[in-house]
């Protein structure tokens, strides 16, 4: 997206963008949101999206009493899919850009201003049909694909790295789908602990070597990829490195004791000036008293203690992980009101050498339940276990990666999909939603469809009789199954109302027959 500088405002002024969908050209049929007099006034969009930057919700400055809706703060995506369409309906899509107006207070005290405004939605259509669009706007006819069509797939999809974060793959252009591509779409951090909230992040075709999005940062925590190849990636970033409390606890042993994970408060003063929220994932082991790794000193004056804990860190492999143990009765059992706090060196998987330079991370405290009675509280036993999770965002060396196949015709699909082929609608009654509008007097062009053809076929429409009344080539894409008939026979006369047959012909798939009806 290029910005440019409002020479108005004397600034850069877009807000966001707003789609809109209409069966007629003027989108007449949008401007449903009235002013305190009852005129249209404003348009209803089918999306709207807009930069997070606070300016949400309507416009101070009205128009007669109806307002701008400037959005909801939802931030911008680079795709809209609308799933409510027709097929054989033609619909009319402008997508408009819109400013956040412009408000001001006088010097007389008086709040004044001027309403956002859209950018241009402009189609033409001539007196021989033909439609001009301009840059905005757009015109589209769905339609059901080709019998046999196997939709573009984007599979195998596999993902490396510890990060709490998802993607999502659309396909949104089949026909720039690649056949047999693979892709990985990579993150980058530089940060000594990847606590790196929004990394950066990259897409490239392994299978041609190309960088198909340079290295961007994440804004947010949704975020959407651009249209690359036909497809596009919706990622969800955890930017906030904390204790998963929902995959936190006991993974062994039936202790009920409570326990406070995250960062103890008692010895904050002495520890939090070198806090770090370690975004990995630890599990703490129970041994038998002195069995466990003995821990590292707790103050500069102090040495380890022993312990009857052994701490691994889940997500960078390391089976004896520092710590440090207060060891509040000084028993070496870690018990009730007893701390530990996991400890690491300057970066990631590095050990601690001296304790002023150490890292303080996670901590994990034991409690007694108060409402448990004495004789039923349970400690930890000896081979218990207890996994403290995190959520953490993309790193360096993570990434997702997957393959692409393009559409394609199946054969055997096709055979089985002729018994698919149908006219729409049926019965025709008089008129159809899709049929195109006329100013001129007369009826206008009737019309019907037959879907999900074959890519080459041959279609014969009978009286009931068995008279031949047209004959249709059907030749087309295979994402095009579709074909239309005005409903004239090959006389060039309207057709009479009644029940007719139809004939599929394809060659090297067989032959369908079937009926439907034109009724007043």
């Amino acid at each position: 997206m290029i910005l440019t500088f409002d020479a108005f405002y004397q600034k850069y002024n877009f807000e966001g963008y707003r789609i809109y969908r209409s069966t007629e050209a003027n989108f007449l049929e949008n401007k449903i949101i009235t002013d305190a007099f009852g005129r249209p006034t404003f348009r209803l969009p089918i999306a709207q999206f807009d930069v997070i930057d606070g300016v949400k919700g309507l416009h101070p400055i009205g128009v007669n009493g109806a307002y701008f809706n400037l959005g909801d703060d939802t931030g911008l995506q680079h795709s809209f899919v609308d799933s409510t369409v027709q097929n054989g309906q033609t619909y009319y899509y402008a997508v408009v850009a819109y400013d956040q107006g412009f408000t001001t207070t006088t010097v007389t005290g008086e709040f004044v201003g001027i309403p956002p405004s859209e950018t241009t939605s402009i189609i033409k259509i001539d007196i021989n049909g033909r439609v001009k669009t301009d840059i905005n706007t757009a015109v589209v006819t769905p339609r059901a694909a080709a019998a046999g069509y196997i939709p573009p797939e984007i599979g195998n999809l596999t993902a490396t790295g510890p990060g709490t974060g998802s993607m999502n793959l659309t396909v949104l252009d089949a026909d720039s789908i690649r056949n047999n591509h693979t892709y990985r779409l990579e993150f980058v951090d530089s940060t000594a602990f990847h606590t790196n909230s929004y990394p950066w992040y990259r897409l490239v075709d392994k299978t041609t070597r190309d960088t198909l999005i340079p290295l961007t940062r994440l804004q947010s925590t949704q975020v959407q990829s651009p249209v690359i190849r036909g497809f596009v990636a919706s990622l969800t970033n955890d930017p906030d490195i904390i204790i998963d409390l929902a995959k936190t606890g006991w993974t062994s042993g039936n202790s009920n004791y409570v326990t406070q994970v995250g960062f103890d408060s008692r010895f904050a003063p002495a520890y939090q000036p070198r806090r770090v929220n370690y975004p990995a994932d630890f599990e703490v082991r129970f041994t038998a008293n002195n069995q466990g790794d003995t821990s590292f000193p707790g103050s500069s004056f102090s040495s380890g203690r022993p312990s009857n804990i052994v701490i691994k860190n889940l997500t960078e492999n390391i089976d004896h992980v520092q710590f440090i143990f207060q060891d509040i009765n000084e028993n070496s059992l870690f018990d009730v009101g007893d701390a530990l706090f996991i400890v690491a060196g300057d970066s990631a998987g590095l050990a601690a050498t001296q304790f002023f330079s150490a890292r303080k991370s996670w901590s994990l405290t034991l409690l007694q339940d108060t409402l448990i009675p004495a004789p039923l509280q349970r400690p930890p036993q000896p081979g218990d276990v207890f996994r403290i999770s995190t959520k953490k965002p993309f790193r360096t060396g993570e990434y997702f990666e997957f393959t692409s196949k393009a559409p394609r015709l199946d054969q055997s699909k096709a055979q089985n999909d002729l018994d698919k082929v149908a006219v729409v609608p049926n019965p025709y009654v008089g008129a159809a939603s899709w049929e195109p509008q006329t100013s001129s007097v007369g009826r206008g062009e009737r019309r019907v469809f037959f879907i999900h053809l074959p890519r080459e076929c041959t279609i014969r429409i009978y009286t009931l009789s068995g008279h031949l009344v047209q004959t249709i080539m059907h030749n087309s894409t295979i994402d095009d199954g579709q074909e239309p008939w005005n409903l004239v026979s090959r006389d060039g006369m309207n057709i009479a109302y009644g029940v007719y047959v139809f004939q599929v012909e394809a060659p090297g798939l067989g032959t369908y027959v079937d009926k439907f009806a034109v009724l007043k």
